[in-house]
């Protein structure tokens, strides 16, 4: 195994806290609008955002109709015009991002591979650059802290593309072999870093390592927190 030279990070749900945000967001969201709420919406949410997220990432859908689009569903809408759309999207938005959050464990890890003089760091997203450096500042975690943040827009193709692995790599000077690719989701973050050559780490948080058969997430290793990292380089 080569030494570790550079640590990629994705950045929603494994260094900030968007879900609790999101949670509490559509909930309050609909509540204003004289709406019901609870648990059934929060579901229904999470299926529209699957889906059009899922197209926007693709290349199928643009940013402000992907929002558009999760607007008119969750409204139960279709006829909404475009305006009012966004007009229900910027209310969610904004409650949305007030309780945005940096894990408990992601400044001490940030703090301690920073010690390291000869460790690049950076992170691969598949959100907009320009909206993820907005949410960095939002939560206080300066930009200038990475050697790199590439969002969709500045990547070949989207995670799990090997691609987008291997952009991050040459934005630190890095070979694959010689770097760790840290994220949440399993095979878009994980088992997308093993196939580009890069070392997996599933971030898993929630325990689900356990849904997962056999040999599905070979050559993957798993931690349940970021604190973990250092003791991997």
């Amino acid at each position: 195994m080569s030494p570790i030279r550079a640590v990629l990070f994705d950045l929603d749900r494994t260094l900030v806290d968007i879900e609790s945000g999101i949670r509490s967001a559509i909930e309050g969201h609909l509540l204003a609008l004289g709406q019901p709420a609870g648990p059934g919406e929060y579901a229904r949410w999470k299926e529209y955002e699957e889906e059009f997220v899922t197209r926007f990432v693709a290349g199928e859908l643009g940013f402000q109709e992907q929002r558009r689009c999760r607007a008119r569903a969750m409204a139960r809408s279709p006829e909404m015009t475009d305006d009012e759309a966004d007009l229900w999207f910027e209310g969610f938005h904004q409650r949305m991002t007030a309780g945005h959050r940096l894990f408990e464990d992601t400044a001490p890890t940030l703090d301690e591979l920073a010690l390291r003089d000869d460790l690049k760091i950076g992170i691969v997203t598949n959100m907009l650059t320009v909206y993820q450096l907005e949410k960095l500042g939002r939560v206080g975690l300066e930009a200038e802290r990475f050697d790199c943040v590439l969002g969709l827009d500045l990547l070949p193709a989207a995670k799990p593309d090997a691609g987008a692995f291997l952009a991050g790599c040459a934005a630190l000077g890095a070979r694959p072999g010689e770097t760790l690719f840290v994220g949440d989701e399993p095979f878009t973050d994980a088992v997308g870093a093993r196939d580009a050559g890069l070392r997996g780490i599933w971030l898993d948080r929630t325990g689900r390592a356990e849904q997962f058969e056999v040999g599905e997430l070979d050559g993957i290793e798993v931690i349940e927190s970021l604190a973990a990292v250092g003791g991997m380089l």
